[in-house]
């Protein structure tokens, strides 16, 4: 602690005796430049107090962090009818969107609702509700963080919101973001995350895994943004995405892990949260040739195992079930995500000693998941 003092003072006087040989300022009082720099100082030490004690309150009163975004608001889905998620503390309610430029807000696919609010913190959840970029247009998106008024405003709206829908935290959702813009992206992340914690606001933020690609993957500095964020997410799905040339599993075993240290390189274990799929995909092929995809529920997987009745088995090499039927001269694969394919990825969260996993998305599951992810995740790190 003495060391640290006494840089600091040193520090200091270097630069106030500098100011007055050159005399720059001089209506200043003698020891305006110490008194300003340990001010700046201070307040950055309280900030990163503040950071640390609400990680580890987040964290202290369930354990890991345990989130489900929630998309779907219907009734079956909405928090009023199904019982408690087992393990799971945290939902992200896909609530808000910053549309234009101007950094009005507006509703995500739902409307916010306060008695969601309330019916969540009844159940003992917390909520860290997602604010995504508009439409995930890379040519808007550009337009708002190029301009500072805008992301002033957004921030002061989010803050109104979080007030009125009496949020816990903030999860930003910005995707599909021009490499140009990745500076910005990441000033507007690290203000953003400042104004939200002086309001005691957990903060976390959505990547992907490290890959090329310039608008989905290199756009975020992750280590930086580690630095602004409580937390950061890790999209540890769409290995095949939606628009992929070929068939194949949205999160195989090995692709995750891999995915997962690549991301450790920037981003310390304790911020991160392993994100997780609730959902597969339906491919359709014809004489070799990808015709169609559609994403595929889990209860919708397990309707066609005994509609279609396929032969099912396990790829030990993928950590996934893997079934086909063929029907009107099309064959239709499918890599199943089940409980016994998401508590080997929940386990790396437990290896790896992360801060916690993420789900995308509520809705999509099978209530047998989570008795056993609850299990998994609860187990002491190795």
């Amino acid at each position: 602690m003495m060391k640290r003092w006494l840089g600091v003072g040193l520090l200091a006087l270097c630069l106030w005796t500098g100011s007055v040989a050159a005399a720059a300022e001089p209506e200043a009082e003698p020891g305006d430049g110490i008194r300003s720099i340990l001010a700046q100082w201070r307040e950055q030490q309280a900030a990163q107090t503040t950071a640390r004690e609400q990680r580890s309150a987040a964290q202290t009163e369930t354990g890991r962090i345990r989130l489900l975004w929630q998309m779907d608001f219907s009734k079956q889905a909405n928090l009023e009818e199904p019982p408690t998620a087992a393990g799971v503390n945290v939902i992200s309610p896909c609530w808000f969107v910053i549309t234009g430029e101007k950094g009005t807000i507006e509703a995500y696919g739902a409307k916010a609702d306060r008695r969601y609010s309330d019916a969540a913190h009844a159940k003992g959840y917390k909520i860290w509700a997602l604010v995504s970029n508009h439409g995930f247009d890379p040519e808007v998106t550009g337009r708002f963080l190029g301009n500072a008024g805008s992301q002033k405003a957004a921030i002061q709206n989010i803050l109104k919101l979080a007030e009125t829908y009496r949020l816990d935290g903030i999860n930003l959702d910005f995707e599909n973001i021009n490499l140009e813009d990745r500076d910005r992206l990441t000033a507007f992340a690290t203000a953003a995350a400042k104004a939200f914690r002086r309001k005691g606001l957990v903060v976390s933020m959505d990547v992907t895994p490290p890959s090329d690609s310039p608008n989905w993957s290199l756009c975020y500095d992750r280590r930086a943004l580690a630095e602004a964020m409580d937390y950061l997410a890790l999209m540890a799905y769409d290995e095949h995405s939606a628009g992929a040339s070929e068939a194949g599993p949205v999160a195989s075993l090995p692709w995750v892990e891999r995915s997962l240290e690549a991301t450790l390189e920037e981003v310390p274990a304790e911020k991160l949260l392993l994100g997780m799929p609730l959902y597969m995909r339906l491919w359709e092929e014809k004489d070799g040739r990808l015709q169609s995809v559609k994403t595929l529920y889990m209860g919708k997987a397990e309707q066609l195992l005994k509609e279609k009745k396929p032969a099912r088995h396990w790829q030990p090499d993928l950590g996934l079930h893997y079934f086909e039927y063929r029907e009107g001269g099309s064959l239709y694969r499918v890599w199943q995500e089940d409980r016994r394919s998401l508590a080997l990825k929940a386990a790396l969260v437990n290896r790896y000693d992360l801060a916690g996993a993420a789900f995308w998305r509520a809705g999509h599951e099978t209530a047998d998941v989570w008795p056993v992810l609850d299990a998994v995740l609860s187990a002491a790190a190795p």
